[in-house]
């Protein structure tokens, strides 16, 4: 029995090793799919892949160190990139400007820039987890740049010299902002008329009436008294010999003593104004005339026919001595002794015929001379006299009419003194006695009479008052109240507030009060602001409106600068720099540009204003987010153009500041900060369209792109707008398993005036003033392991509304224009998409391991070994296994 073995115990050792094997092996294969099945791998490379993009931003190397610089190196301080920019140019400017066609548009493009971006680091805060760095950006066109349409044909950038016709979007804020200047332009033209009538009616009557009292003057003699000489003149005009004694005792008052018992000014027939005064008065009537003129000049005591008898003997000697001086004589370059009446009247003696001629009567320069723009006449000396002599030009005013600078100062204290500005003197008076009048009458009293009544000189509406148009006969104001109107210090409408007063006729309604109500702009408003009837009220407010904001300012910045509602430009100048002659004539700063190049372009070193700064989270949720911006002070002009407390609360605009100083940090939208929406009065989200203004959670601008991938977030459009991104569908891209984002920006949601303007007031809000709408189509990729954002194509269009000023709420595509196009766009580079895929997306999934670590090696290639060596193992063991259970079967 010992000797036998016992069947059951070998069979319990083979089943033991077999199970031994199988299970071991299994375990080895569970082990590795566990490994698998919870992510185990694929969870430490997502680990480490999160990892490196947080550390990618902490500021520390390595070893641990705290040394910003190990990831914000000098790739990081300089940054380039390209965008390209497509204009719709208008094909047919000439015939727009020069019969008021309708514009065509032709998108030309594209003209490739590099945006070159530089950037410091202000602060780096270990605690806070933020950076704080600064940013300017200079642009140079790529010439041998390419863009790709999204049907994949490139097209070559075009030459930044290019011309391109646009709208001149600054025409209409100008036309607001210089309202106060444009009445006070209003008032010069008005009263260069004034004076213009004034030298014309010197040169045909008060040169010839001096002339004609020193004859008068001349005829009475030791032997020949001035009763003779009247006598005399009575019997050559027909008079009855019989009467010729009436004319005794006549002389002192009549030659030498009247004068008007409104000013005291001599009106005897040996003054100045003494024979035109008598003989424009007219001939004898027996009635009116006579018993007027008796009245002035003493004898008004005389009975008939003593009274006739008188009255015919001084009117025919003033009239003939003046009728034979050339009194009354039209006055153009071929009236006789027109030098000579010029020298009289004025004291300046211009000698050669043709700079007389050109002086008096050029067209748009002369003294007399007037021209029509956009229907408004406007006096020639304005342009060739006052604008320079406002300068203190006066070398202008030299070539312009060929003389000296005695002599143009002597034209110019003649002729500015009738037209009153007060620049070389006191107004002349013209004596109202003249027109039958009383008092004098100097060209700053004549318009307050004009503006709202009638012309005292010719008894009508001039063409530059309330009373034009619909509106003739229906204003009739004081000229104290026209004073009131034009003057006042609060509701002036030569102060600014002649742009609030624009403000209600576009807007419908006026601004908002203390307490932010708006009331209803109409004729009963006005008329209670400026207590006056609704009449006049409703022709001042066309006149306003209608007639200085739509024709007079348009006439005016065209005057001034040359500037048209259209302008024709390079690219590169309408982009980045160019100097705006209406702006420089209104005394605002004239150099414009719609990118903040480092320095306007050919401005010779102006820069655009101070650096932005931009706060940005460095960790955590948040890390690659803005989280403020605001500006430093970098232009060297000692000014914070704003700032806030440290408990947010505004402070001011234009504060001390030191160079370098950080400012106005904001968590919103710098043209949509809290300070903006009050300079506002509370309007600009309104007409903005949106209330987004946080940059907090956003991606975008100069923020680093990390994204959640499969949740919407918030986009920074280009600082003009913040948008929220739709989830799309997963993609590959280049290899790497990609989640699309889009965004669509609605422009009619996304007015853009204030960001362009920047008035920091209401003007940022004024319907039309600059009816620009910002439309955004982006495209992104993000990769849902680093939360990076990998691909990126943004289009910018900026939609004008055609529809004119005072226009809202447009119908885009119907109201609007798309006038321009920004294009941008990115991607991870190919080299880097392949090292991703090599480092991160071929080590993971359930064969991850095959690719023993890729490039990354190290501890991923470790656990690649291990897991090989245990499917080895496990199928070798469980191979084992099988064999035994065979073996054992087979026996």
């Amino acid at each position: 029995m010992s000797g036998r073995r016992l069947p059951g115990r070998e069979c319990g050792t083979m089943t033991d090793k077999r199970t031994m094997a199988i299970g071991i092996g299994a375990l080895l294969l569970l082990v590795n799919i566990g490994l698998m099945a919870t992510g185990f791998v694929d969870g430490q490379i997502e680990s480490t892949v999160k990892s490196a993009v947080s550390d990618g931003m902490d500021g520390i190397d390595d070893n641990g160190n705290e040394d910003y610089t190990y990831d914000y190196d000098e790739d990081w301080l300089n940054v380039s990139g390209q965008k390209a920019y497509f204009a719709n140019s208008i094909s047919n400017l000439e015939d727009v400007q020069a019969n008021g066609a309708d514009p065509t548009y032709e998108m030309i493009g594209p003209f490739i820039y590099y945006e070159n971006t530089t950037r410091e680091i202000l602060d780096f805060d270990y605690d806070e987890n933020t950076i704080t760095y600064s940013g300017y950006e200079i642009y140079e066109w790529c010439e041998d740049c390419t863009w790709t349409d999204d049907e994949g044909v490139e097209h070559a950038s075009v030459s930044g010299d290019t011309l391109t016709n646009q709208v001149n979007i600054l025409w209409n804020t100008q036309r607001v902002a210089g309202m106060n200047t444009g009445i006070e332009y209003l008032e010069i033209f008005a009263q260069g008329m004034f004076a213009s009538k004034m030298i014309e009616f010197d040169l045909a009557n008060r040169a010839p009436s001096i002339w004609a009292s020193e004859d008068i003057s001349s005829m009475v003699t030791e032997t020949t008294t001035g009763d003779m000489v009247l006598a005399g003149a009575y019997l050559a005009a027909g008079g009855d010999s019989e009467m010729a004694t009436s004319f005794q005792n006549l002389e002192q008052s009549v030659m030498y003593d009247a004068v008007d018992p409104s000013t005291g000014v001599c009106i005897a027939l040996t003054c100045d104004i003494g024979p035109v005064l008598v003989a424009g008065m007219g001939a004898p009537d027996g009635g009116q005339v006579t018993q007027t003129r008796a009245a002035l000049y003493g004898y008004a005591d005389k009975v008939e026919p003593e009274l006739s008898a008188i009255d015919l003997g001084v009117y025919a000697l003033a009239a003939n001595a003046f009728s034979t001086r050339g009194g009354g004589d039209e006055i153009n370059n071929e009236t006789p002794q027109l030098r000579e009446r010029f020298q009289e009247v004025s004291g300046v003696n211009i000698i050669n015929p043709e700079t007389l001629d050109f002086l008096l009567f050029d067209d748009f320069n002369g003294l007399l001379g007037t021209f029509t723009l956009s229907g408004v006449t406007l006096p020639g000396m304005v342009v060739g006299l006052l604008l320079p002599l406002q300068s203190g030009d006066y070398f202008t005013a030299m070539e312009t009419y060929n003389v000296g600078l005695l002599t143009v100062v002597d034209i110019a204290t003649y002729a500015e003194t009738w037209v009153g500005l007060g620049l070389l003197g006191s107004p002349t008076e013209f004596e109202n006695i003249l027109l039958g009048g009383q008092g004098t009458l100097t060209a700053p009293e004549w318009w307050m009479g004009a503006f709202g009544g009638l012309d005292s000189l010719g008894g009508t509406y001039i063409e530059v008052g309330l009373n034009i148009g619909d509106y003739v006969g229906m204003a009739s104001l004081s000229a104290e109240k026209a004073d009131f109107i034009l003057n006042d210090d609060d509701i002036g409408l030569k102060t600014t507030f002649s742009r609030e007063f624009v403000y209600g006729e576009l807007a419908g309604v006026s601004l908002p009060d203390e307490n932010g109500v708006q009331s209803v702009w109409d004729d009963a408003y006005v008329a209670n602001l400026y207590d006056i009837d609704e009449s006049s009220a409703g022709a001042l407010r066309s006149w306003v409106g209608d007639f200085v904001f739509e024709v007079v300012m348009p006439v005016l910045i065209t005057f001034l600068s040359g500037n048209t509602e259209y302008y024709s430009m390079p690219i590169t100048h309408w982009l980045f720099g160019f100097s705006d002659a209406a702006s420089a004539s209104f005394g605002f700063f004239p150099w414009v540009s719609l990118e903040t190049n480092l320095t306007y372009y050919g401005s010779d070193g102006i820069g655009t204003g101070d650096f932005s700064v931009y706060k940005m989270s460095t960790a955590g949720e948040t890390k690659g987010q803005r989280l403020a911006q605001g500006y430093i002070n970098s232009d060297g002009d000692g000014l914070c153009d704003y700032d806030y407390d440290q408990s947010g609360n505004f402070l001011g605009y234009d504060l001390p500041c030191e160079a370098g100083q950080v400012y106005g940090m904001t968590e919103h939208l710098t043209w949509r900060a809290p300070h903006r929406e009050d300079g506002s009065l509370g309007l600009l989200s309104d007409h903005a369209g949106n209330t987004d203004t946080s940059l907090m959670g956003t991606i975008g601008g100069v923020s680093a792109p990390l994204a959640s991938p499969n949740d919407p977030f918030l986009v920074n459009v280009a600082g003009y707008a913040i948008a929220t991104s739709e989830v799309g569908d997963e993609v590959e891209f280049k290899g790497i398993t990609m989640v699309e984002h889009s965004v669509s920006l609605d422009p009619a949601n996304t007015q853009i005036q204030g960001k362009i303007l920047g008035a920091g007031n209401w003007v940022d809000a004024l319907p039309g003033a600059l009816p620009v709408y910002l439309g955004a189509d982006i495209d992104m990729k993000v990769e849902p392991i680093s939360n990076a954002v990998m691909y990126g194509k943004v289009k910018v269009t900026f939609h004008l509304d055609m529809r004119g000023t005072g226009s809202s709420d447009p119908v885009i595509g119907v109201d609007t224009m798309p006038v321009f196009e920004i294009h941008t766009s990115s991607e991870i580079a190919d080299d880097d998409a392949s090292d991703f895929n090599s480092q991160v997306t071929d080590n993971m999934g359930p064969f991850g391991w095959t690719n023993f670590g890729g490039s990354v090696g190290g501890t991923l290639a470790i656990i690649s070994y291990v897991q090989a060596l245990f499917y080895v193992l496990g199928i070798g063991l469980l191979g084992y296994g099988g064999i035994v259970m065979k073996d054992e079967d087979g026996n």
